[in-house]
């Protein structure tokens, strides 16, 4: 419990850690209201019990004149009046305590999940190879809900009630120590032992609950992302079934905690009915009269009534802690990943002689005995195009990850005009760079959101924009054959859209800042050969404009090249110029 407490204060920033504070001393205040409100109920039952105690009571028959009342049925009526609007007061502060209560806990999931997407943002191209997407998502928006629910806000709810307990256990100690701490004792004994026999089942079904969470969010990602796949291969059961089952663990263990969480309440409210039955039969017996047994039974009443709901959200956040510290285990480790913080670059890093590779090597984290490239000297001369070929899993795409800066050479350097390229520089060789991948990822938005991407309508520059798709040789269908030009759009991943018209509005995107370097990785090899020719056709526009890099299977899509470069296992097999109509040795696989 103590660990799970660290880690929740941990994960809150300094500014945070100050709106706790604040929020604290409101339910300081609120806790002293509420106290005050219990005690005014004790004067005004006790003169109701017995009139005579306004000329009896010292203090009593002082504010009985001092206020200048002239029977004693009035003075009741104010004591009731003012008994009243104390707690009335006090209600309506609890309310706006507990709206600031709630609204921070909720403001930290959002804060927490901001944080959390910028922690991941800000992690090397690298680091992404061994994790899943559906799973960063879970983390970033469920788990941070589970954090919010079962660990941030019951925290702040049992301090701010259990200081309410704290002040009704003194108040009842001031007037009767022994019976104070024997009602104490006995619920608080009662909550102990269901909590110690609940404790260890909460923390499995919290745990079990978190992986529950993760395959059903990953169950779900493959469904949706594979449809047309699944619904060929006819494996849409198979997916339904792979999602039922987390869906219902989930589901059950959300429920168990529900219910182990609320358990204790009716056995609780059962024993303090019971013990105030007892009370009044206790005082009966002693032979008390009306004027004395009123006001304790009032005392106790009012007492119980704001300390059992009390005492029930404290228990509850106890079970709650216990059943969401796997969610904030997770996050906790998480918000505490190293990472790489670069500033946006004033302007791009133009190469103005060659990019060069010297002795590059490299070798996945996961398989750093295997590298994938060996000792790569490659020079790439400024607005020469190009080709990367070689059979599947000889590095290429890697290759081209590596001259983008997305992952770091386990040996050698990337060198821009024999400057090497670091952390710090990385930035500025990324406004340099116009990339096309494979699978042109889309937007559900419009076409100039697709090909601006990142920018507000009202950033967007149009004239760019245009230059941009002519340049792609798609602007002439966006204009004549999209019901609203630029602002039509073209659905989740550019469904509406053909496979050669998605590559040239990636095409259009990699050239809307007017980059000075382009690489495609494979950016033709899904399309039919007529639809190659149209998007090679934009491509060949560019050369000697722009330093082009082309990975590619088909000699087709390089036959253009200014150079080919051939890798074979691992390495560069040869260096050609397409010009002197040297073919390949080697298969493209």
């Amino acid at each position: 419990m103590n660990d799970t407490v660290r880690q929740l204060w941990e994960i809150l920033t300094p500014k945070a850690r100050r709106r706790f504070f604040t929020v604290l001393l409101l339910v300081l205040a609120m806790t002293a209201l509420e106290t005050v409100g219990v005690v005014s109920i004790m004067p005004f039952l006790a003169v109701l019990g017995n009139p005579d105690l306004v000329t009896q009571q010292p203090q009593l028959a002082a504010l009985y004149e001092w206020l200048g009342f002239e029977t004693p049925v009035q003075f009741v009526v104010a004591l009731g009046a003012a008994s009243a609007a104390v707690v009335v007061i006090g209600s309506l502060f609890k309310s706006v305590t507990m709206h600031v209560l709630f609204r921070f806990a909720h403001l930290q999931r959002h804060e927490i999940s901001t944080r959390l997407l910028q922690t991941y943002l800000q992690q090397p191209y690298a680091w992404f190879l061994g994790r899943n997407s559906a799973d960063l998502s879970k983390s970033m928006l469920s788990e941070v809900d589970q954090l919010g629910n079962n660990l941030l806000l019951p925290v702040i709810q049992m301090i701010a009630h259990g200081m309410v307990i704290l002040a009704m256990v003194l108040l009842l100690i001031v007037y009767d120590p022994l019976m104070a701490l024997l009602a104490a004792g006995i619920i608080g004994s009662l909550y102990f032992t269901i909590y110690r026999i609940v404790r260890v089942r909460l923390g499995r079904i919290g745990r079990e609950r978190r992986e529950a969470n993760a395959e059903r969010f990953q169950a779900a990602s493959e469904a949706l992302g594979g449809i047309k796949a699944i619904t060929l291969t006819g494996k849409v059961q198979t997916y339904l079934d792979r999602f039922r089952h987390p869906s219902r663990t989930y589901s059950r263990h959300l429920a168990a905690n529900d219910t182990l969480g609320q358990v204790p309440l009716y056995l609780v409210e059962a024993t303090g009915y019971a013990g105030l039955v007892a009370l009044v039969l206790v005082l009966a017996w002693r032979g008390d009269n009306l004027g004395q047994i009123l006001p304790v039974i009032g005392l106790y009443g009012f007492a119980a009534y704001r300390m059992l709901p009390a005492a029930q959200i404290v228990y509850r956040g106890f079970a709650r802690l216990r059943f969401g510290a796997a969610a904030l285990e997770h996050i906790h480790r998480d918000l505490h990943l190293p990472t790489r913080t670069h500033a946006p670059a004033p302007k791009p890093w133009i190469p103005q002689q060659h990019i060069r590779l010297a002795g590059v090597t490299y070798a996945y984290p996961s398989s750093e005995d295997r590298p994938v490239l060996r000792d790569i000297d490659l020079q790439i001369p400024v607005n020469h195009t190009i080709g990367i070929i070689g059979a599947t899993g000889s590095g290429k795409s890697t290759l081209l990850d590596i001259i983008l800066g997305l992952l770091e050479p386990t040996r050698g350097q990337v060198r821009i005009d024999d400057q090497p390229i670091t952390p710090e520089n990385l930035p500025a060789w990324h406004r340099a760079i116009g990339y096309v991948p494979q699978e042109i990822y889309l937007l559900d938005h419009t076409v100039a959101a697709n090909i601006a991407l990142g920018l507000l309508p009202e950033e967007i520059d149009r004239a760019a924009l245009e230059a941009a798709a002519r340049a792609a040789q798609i602007h002439d269908f966006i204009v004549n054959e999209l019901p609203q030009g630029y602002e039509t759009t073209v659905g989740e991943r550019g469904i509406r859209l053909s496979g050669g018209q998605r590559q040239r509005i990636g095409i259009a995107r990699a050239l809307y800042h007017n980059p000075p370097v382009l690489i495609l990785d494979e950016a033709t090899s899904s399309l039919d050969v007529e639809t190659e020719k149209e998007v090679q056709a934009a491509i060949d526009a560019l050369q000697g404009q722009k330093t082009i890099l082309i990975v590619a299977h088909r000699m087709s899509a390089v036959e253009r090249c200014d150079r080919i470069v051939q890798l074979h296992d691992c390495r560069i097999n040869s260096i050609q110029g397409f010009q002197t109509n040297e073919k390949p040795s080697l298969p493209l696989g």
